[in-house]
């Protein structure tokens, strides 16, 4: 049965071919999709956890440095007792590169302290009038950008440190930030601490670095939400695409499975055979996919970031939609009559 499986495929190679390259097309838009939600679900942890604190210190009321705009004295650096305390300047703000102009949230903080970026190219800031910029902003080392009207020379670039679906950072020195910001050196945004915490001033609260993470992915609940409506959609495409070439197989070879079963095939082995024909095209559609994203994903203008966990996900889920898919087809099949194999041409 199996090599009469292959045989039927081979003679339909045409559709067999034209299947699983618009398979590939919608399982290589899940890869992609998939990876959407990944990055939005990791991005928040991944900035924070890179500016080394392993809490905050806000005021009372707020829940996160990124969705809202919390101030404090400049002296609560010094009213903080934890093992390692450093003040931070959270703001949004634009850069500006000739003609680019961009979204940015400003960050203030204490060279080679918390709050210090994971450089990948150049150097941190050492100094007045220097910046470190995330990799996704299109600047180079060595280029001068303005922010919020003042320039800066761009010395270093850092990774993963993005927030609220793409928005970059740019790290510079936490005095500039408070003039930029705050126009005053006695206020900043929040106190970073990092080890353990044993005092923090009245009218403040320390946050954990995940709870502020999760407080920077609230604000994309819909757009997560929407992506995965879209998932499931295509899913419900790849479902009718396999479905459908199932049950024109089991339509046209009605005669031949009718000739099987008089001369004693079990339906078990048809049903098996309409089976693999499902299987092979999800397969061979999920495994094009795989290539397919590599290419597709560059051109999106967030970072897709695919989990390996989708390498396997996707083709088990497929295989079981396949089957699932092509129900209508094996039933079609298990329900043929042998009667029909000495049935006349035009029966």
């Amino acid at each position: 049965m199996i090599l009469l499986t292959f045989r039927d495929l081979s003679y339909r190679i045409v559709r067999f071919v034209v299947v699983t390259l618009l398979g590939a097309v919608v399982f290589s838009l899940l890869f992609v999709m998939t990876g959407l939600v990944e990055q939005f679900n990791q991005e928040p942890y991944l900035a924070t956890v890179a500016m080394g604190a392993s809490a905050w210190v806000l005021p009372e009321g707020v829940s996160g440095p990124f969705t809202a705009t919390p101030s404090l004295p400049a002296d609560s650096v010094a009213a903080t007792d934890a093992d390692r305390v450093a003040p931070v300047v959270v703001a949004r703000s634009s850069l500006v590169d000739g003609s680019l102009s961009e979204e940015i949230v400003l960050i203030g903080h204490e060279p080679d302290g918390l709050g210090a970026p994971p450089v990948s190219d150049g150097r941190g800031v050492s100094g007045a009038g220097e910046a470190v910029v995330d990799d996704t902003v299109d600047v180079s080392i060595g280029d001068d950008v303005e922010v919020g009207g003042q320039t800066f020379t761009v010395v270093g670039r850092s990774s993963d440190t993005t927030i609220l679906a793409g928005i970059p950072f740019v790290f510079v020195s936490t005095s500039e930030a408070q003039d930029l910001v705050f126009r005053s050196g006695d206020v900043i945004s929040a106190v970073l601490v990092d080890g353990q915490v044993r005092s923090v001033p009245d009218g403040t609260v320390a946050i954990p670095v995940d709870d502020v993470a999760q407080d920077t992915l609230n604000p994309l609940d819909g757009a997560i939400a929407s992506i995965d409506l879209v998932r499931a959609l295509l899913w419900v495409v790849a479902a009718i695409i396999i479905g459908a070439v199932v049950y024109l197989s089991a339509l046209e070879r009605q005669r031949d499975f009718a000739v099987l079963k008089a001369v004693g095939v079990s339906n078990r082995q048809l049903l098996g055979s309409l089976a693999v024909q499902a299987v092979l095209v999800a397969l061979v559609s999920v495994a094009l996919a795989a290539v397919i994203q590599m290419f597709l994903a560059p051109a999106f203008p967030l970072v897709v970031r695919v989990p390996a966990r989708a390498f396997w996900q996707l083709p088990v889920f497929a295989v079981v939609m396949a089957l699932v898919a092509g129900a209508a087809g094996m039933r079609r099949v298990a329900r043929s009559d042998p009667a029909l194999a000495f049935a006349g041409a035009g029966g």
